[in-house]
């Protein structure tokens, strides 16, 4: 049993349609996918950092089932509010002390962000909060924007393994390799 290819996880593809259409329009933030981030200090490009969950680590709720476009060829069990924190992050290294220098730069990365996930998930997407992050640290090295999200993301009725189908054949064969040569060698 493998996964159903016609299947594909909401977070995951709007992250990819996000990247695809920054690099469209000719522009091409950092952009990760994850809990690790990579470090803050001394950056000196755009970077935009998705990470699943809320900051206290909340998934988000399971609702009703709902068609979530013509492709769906499976029943739906339920759909979930995914929700993800984005971090968008950018400075103007030319005038580090100037705040509104910072401000804009982060603003029109944060409006850029947002019309490209509007043009991948409107319907399905929602912005739950939007602050500034205002650690002073954050100063010399640009701004921030948190930006916590949910995604409408359906939960097929649908069988799925973590391992393809031919895996179990493999396991079996070396491990019958590995007792015949334990076999042999023992006097």
């Amino acid at each position: 049993m493998s996964a159903n290819p016609t299947i594909c996880l909401a977070l995951p593809t709007l992250f990819d349609a996000v990247v695809a259409r920054f690099e469209l329009d000719g522009s091409a933030p950092v952009q990760t996918f994850g809990w690790r981030q990579p470090t803050k200090h001394k950056r000196t490009t755009a970077r935009i950092a998705w990470v699943p969950g809320t900051p206290s680590g909340q998934v988000g709720d399971v609702g009703a089932p709902k068609k979530t476009g013509d492709r769906d060829t499976y029943r739906s069990l339920g759909t979930l509010g995914e929700l993800f924190t984005v971090y968008i992050e950018a400075n103007d290294p030319v005038r580090p002390e100037d705040e509104r220098a910072q401000y804009t730069v982060t603003r029109l990365l944060f409006d850029a962000w947002l019309r490209a996930v509007y043009l991948a998930a409107h319907g399905t997407f929602e912005i739950q909060s939007l602050d500034w992050n205002t650690e002073k640290n954050e100063r010399r090295n640009g701004t921030e924007l948190v930006c916590v999200c949910s995604i409408e993301a359906s939960i097929p009725d649908s069988p799925w393994t973590l391992a393809p189908d031919d895996t179990e054949a493999d396991i079996t064969t070396s491990l019958e390799d590995v007792s015949e040569q334990t076999l042999t060698a023992t006097p």
